[in-house]
């Protein structure tokens, strides 16, 4: 998955500006030097805003020889702009697939991922071997539990 643009409010995007930028001295403007900060498109919209937006390309590695996709942002604007669905591995194979879009909401924690951050112990065999991934993705080194961690590929 890869990054491809960010939507902020007006208000966020003052903030988001202040907090960073402070220190940055151009003759840009403030949302030309956020693109350039954050090496993304930066768009300032009223509505459906404060996304990250997410675009991956599927089935990424190759069905054919497995070799993972290299220069995603490359392959993803190409798949774009082409009016076909056959994506090119890194080895020259031609095959079918989509591409997913996902808008990813920066600012709102969920109430499941803090209660999560403080658990300490397994609820499923109350082991105290919790492994972190992310402040969400966790698991118990003890039993099977996971936190609804999804595997992202089967090999």
């Amino acid at each position: 998955m890869v990054p491809t643009g960010v939507v902020l409010s007006p208000d966020n995007f003052a903030v988001v500006t202040s907090e960073h930028l402070d220190n940055i001295e151009t003759h840009l403007s403030d949302s030309l030097r956020l693109e350039h900060h954050l090496a993304l498109p930066i768009s300032v919209r009223s509505e459906d805003t404060d996304i990250i937006v997410v675009k991956e390309l599927v089935p990424n590695p190759c069905p054919i020889c497995r070799h993972p996709l290299k220069f995603l942002r490359e392959l993803i604007d190409r798949f774009e702009k082409e009016n076909t669905n056959l994506i090119r591995c890194p080895l020259g194979h031609h095959y079918s697939g989509t591409m997913k879009i996902y808008h990813l909401n920066i600012f709102q924690q969920s109430e499941r991922a803090e209660l999560e951050n403080n658990l300490s112990e397994c609820p499923a065999c109350r082991s105290k071997k919790i492994q972190y991934l992310s402040p969400s993705d966790m698991f118990c080194l003890d039993c099977d539990w996971d936190s609804g961690m999804v595997a992202r590929y089967r090999t």
